[in-house]
């Protein structure tokens, strides 16, 4: 994966880095006869974007908060960190830039007071936001995301012939245990033009 993004940066239009700060509410969820309980808290984080046509950008992420939970862990002091590939559009030329984003990966719920329990949860993630640039290189970057993670809940597969002839087909379901709505700023360097 590194190898394939490291090569679209050769070609790149422009590269940003992005240190992030901000805030994520969690909240709680009654979800098929469990309480989830995330608390809200500081997120810390980082963005590689790299533009690869006119306004699309192809963005590597990683989002920490480090909080207190219950649920899915035991009641604990636990981190949820969010590993994201996502693409972004641009909606414009010039000091205000509006985006929105769709991403995939995974998101970690790790705990770290009484024991070692860690959970890895496939995850999506959706945005919008602006960025506000100071100059050709420096600029401010205000976003909010919803971070989705996805517990399996079953898969099927059925084949069936009848007087209409025949056919096959498959499912997989999933449910969203909790959502992370995350809102916050960051400091974008843009590295290549």
């Amino acid at each position: 994966m590194l190898f394939l993004f490291s090569g679209l940066a050769l070609f790149a239009q422009s590269i940003e880095l992005t240190p992030i700060f901000g805030y994520t509410v969690a909240g709680k969820v009654d979800n098929y006869g469990r309480y989830l309980n995330v608390e809200n808290s500081a997120l810390y984080g980082g963005l590689l974007s790299v533009q690869f046509d006119d306004m699309m950008y192809v963005e590597l992420s990683y989002e920490r908060n480090d909080t207190k939970g219950n649920g899915f862990l035991r009641s604990a002091d636990m981190a949820v960190e969010h590993y994201q590939v996502g693409m972004l559009r641009e909606f414009g030329i010039g000091k205000i830039v509006p985006f929105t984003k769709v991403s995939l990966g995974t998101t970690r719920y790790a705990q770290k007071s009484g024991g070692d329990e860690r959970l890895w949860l496939f995850s999506g993630g959706i945005g919008a936001g602006a960025k506000l640039f100071l100059s050709d290189r420096i600029g401010l970057r205000l976003f909010t995301n919803l971070m989705l993670p996805l517990e399996f809940d079953g898969a099927g597969f059925w084949c069936g012939v009848g007087t209409g002839g025949s056919g096959c087909s498959g499912g997989v379901s999933f449910n969203v245990p909790i959502v992370h709505w995350d809102m916050g700023a960051g400091l974008i360097i843009r590295l290549q033009d």
